[in-house]
C-alpha cells in the first residue's frame, strides 16, 4: 500500500471524527449560546477543566499507544492486550481525581477560572452532572487509540457518529424543553453530554468484542502484567502526562488571564476555539496518523524507513495546515454571525482567528513532530522538556505581561502568546534531523 493511501486510510476517519466532534461543540455552543453571554461563559469555562483533564488523559492514552502501535508492528497481539488493559486501568484511576474535583469541589474549580459570581453558579451546576462522564470518556479513548493503531480507524468514526448524534439531540431537547422534555438549560447540555458518552462507549466496547478486535483484553492479560512491563511502560507514558498536564494547565492559564481581561474576551476566546476546531480536526488528524505509522515501522526495527517515511508525511501536513488555514478563515468571517454576541466580539474573534491560521504551518510542524515523530519513538522526555520550558518560560509569562500588566487587546495578547510555538519549532528542527528520536521500546518485554 502506498505511504500516501495508507496515512489517508488511517487519517480520514480521525480526521471526519473530530470534524463531528466539532461540528457538534459549534452546534453546542449555539444553542447555549442562545441563552445569553453568562450560559455560553459558564459553560466555555467548565469546558476548560475538561480540556484539562482531556489533554492529560490524551498523553496518557497517547502514550499507551506507543505500545499498540510497536507491538502491532512486531505482529504481537498478547502485548497489545497488556497495553490496553493496563492504560485502562491507568486512564480510571486517573479520571476519578477529576471526577472527584468536579464533583465535590466544583465550585474550586469554577473560582479558579472567573471571578464572576454568575458564571460561577451557573458553571457549578454544569460540573457537577459532566463529572460522571469522566471516566467513561477515558475507557473510550484508550479503545479507540487501540482500533487506530492497528488501522481500524473506522471503526471509533461510526461510534462517534452515534454519540455525537444523540448528543446533539439531548441537549436540543433537554436545553430547550422540547418534545415534552424539561427545559434545563445550563443543566440539559450537561445532561445531554453524559448521556450521549455512555451510548458512544457502549457501542464501542460491543463492536469490539463481536468482531473479536485487537486491542480486547482480559482478566488473564491483567496478570501477565510483571514489573518489567509496568517500569517499561511508564518510563515511556509518564512524560507524555506531564507533556500534556503542562501543555494543557498552559492553555488553562491563558483562559485565566481571558477571564480577568473581560467576559467579552472569554466569549470571544470560546467561540473562535469551536471555529477553530475545525481547521486543527484534520491537522490533527495527520499528526495520529504519523504516530500509528512510524510506530508500526519501529515495532519492527526498520529504522531506516521510519525517517523516510516521516519526510513524506511532514510534507503532506503542511500542505493540508495551508489549506485548512486558509479555508478556516475565510468561513470565520461569515460563521460569527451564528452566535447571538455583540458586533464587537464578532471582530475580536474574526482578527484572532486570523493570526492563528497564519501561524497553522508552525503548530502543525510542532504537533506532527511531537504527537507523531518523537511520541512514537519513545522520545518522551524531550518533548515533555521542549513544551513545557517553551510555554512557561515564554507563552505563559508575555500573555500575562501583554494581557494583565500592559493591558493590551485580545488579538496582541494572543500574537504574544506564539512566542513559545516558533521557539518549539526551531528545535524540534534540530531534533527530528538528528534521529535520536528513532527507537523500538518494546524489544525484550
Amino acid at each position: 500500500m502506498g505511504i500516501y493511501r495508507k496515512i489517508f486510510k488511517i487519517a480520514l476517519p480521525i480526521a471526519f471524527q473530530q470534524f463531528l466532534f466539532t461540528s457538534v461543540n459549534f452546534v453546542d455552543t449555539v444553542m447555549i449560546g442562545k441563552l445569553g453571554e453568562i450560559p455560553i461563559a459558564a459553560v466555555g469555562l467548565s469546558n476548560q477543566f475538561f480540556f484539562l483533564y482531556n489533554l492529560v488523559l490524551f498523553g496518557l492514552v497517547s502514550g499507551g499507544a506507543i505500545f499498540f502501535a510497536q507491538f502491532w508492528g512486531k505482529k504481537d497481539e498478547d502485548g497489545l492486550a497488556r497495553a490496553s488493559a493496563l492504560t485502562v486501568i491507568s486512564a480510571l484511576g486517573f479520571s476519578f481525581v477529576f471526577f472527584g474535583l468536579s464533583f465535590f469541589a466544583p465550585q474550586f474549580v469554577m473560582r479558579f477560572y472567573s471571578p464572576d459570581p454568575e458564571v460561577i453558579s451557573s458553571g457549578i451546576s454544569y460540573l457537577k452532572i459532566v463529572a460522571f462522564s469522566y471516566p467513561v470518556f477515558a475507557i473510550t479513548m484508550v479503545f479507540s487509540f487501540a482500533l487506530r493503531s492497528v488501522e481500524k480507524a473506522i471503526i471509533p468514526m461510526y461510534t462517534s457518529i452515534v454519540e455525537l448524534s444523540a448528543n446533539v439531540f439531548f441537549n436540543y431537547v433537554l436545553i430547550f424543553g422540547k418534545l415534552g422534555f424539561p427545559r434545563l438549560e445550563v443543566i440539559g447540555a450537561a445532561w445531554g453530554t453524559l448521556i450521549a458518552r455512555i451510548i458512544g462507549l457502549t457501542s464501542l466496547l460491543i463492536i469490539i468484542e463481536i468482531r473479536r478486535l485487537p486491542g480486547r483484553f482480559n482478566i488473564s492479560h491483567v496478570r501477565k502484567i510483571n514489573k518489567n512491563f509496568i517500569k517499561r511502560y511508564f518510563h515511556y507514558t509518564l512524560p507524555t502526562v506531564g507533556n500534556e498536564f503542562a501543555w494543557s494547565f498552559g492553555m488553562t492559564m491563558y483562559s485565566v488571564v481571558y477571564a480577568h481581561m473581560s467576559t467579552q474576551v472569554i466569549a470571544a476566546r470560546n467561540i473562535m476555539g469551536t471555529i477553530e476546531g475545525f481547521a486543527f480536526s484534520f491537522t490533527f488528524s495527520v499528526a495520529s496518523a504519523a504516530s500509528v505509522i512510524v510506530g508500526n515501522i519501529l515495532g519492527a526495527s526498520q529504522y531506516e524507513k521510519a525517517y523516510e517515511i516521516s519526510k513524506k508525511i511532514l510534507k503532506l501536513a503542511e500542505l493540508v495546515a495551508v489549506i485548512a488555514g486558509t479555508i478556516t478563515v475565510i468561513v470565520t468571517l461569515y460563521a460569527v454571525n451564528l452566535f447571538d454576541v455583540s458586533n464587537d466580539i464578532k471582530n475580536l474573534v474574526r482578527i484572532t482567528m486570523t493570526i492563528s491560521m497564519g501561524f497553522i504551518p508552525i503548530k502543525v510542524f510542532n504537533g506532527v513532530n511531537i504527537v507523531g515523530f518523537l511520541r512514537a519513538g519513545g522520545d518522551t522526555r524531550f518533548s515533555f522538556a521542549l513544551e513545557a520550558s517553551t510555554l512557561w518560560l515564554l507563552g505563559v509569562p508575555l500573555a500575562v505581561l501583554s494581557g494583565l500588566v500592559l493591558k493590551l487587546n485580545f488579538p496582541l495578547v494572543y500574537l504574544f502568546t506564539m512566542s513559545d510555538e516558533l521557539t518549539k519549532a526551531a528545535i524540534l528542527l534540530w531534533r527530528y534531523k538528528s534521529k535520536k528520536w528513532i527507537k523500538n521500546v518494546v524489544e525484550g518485554i
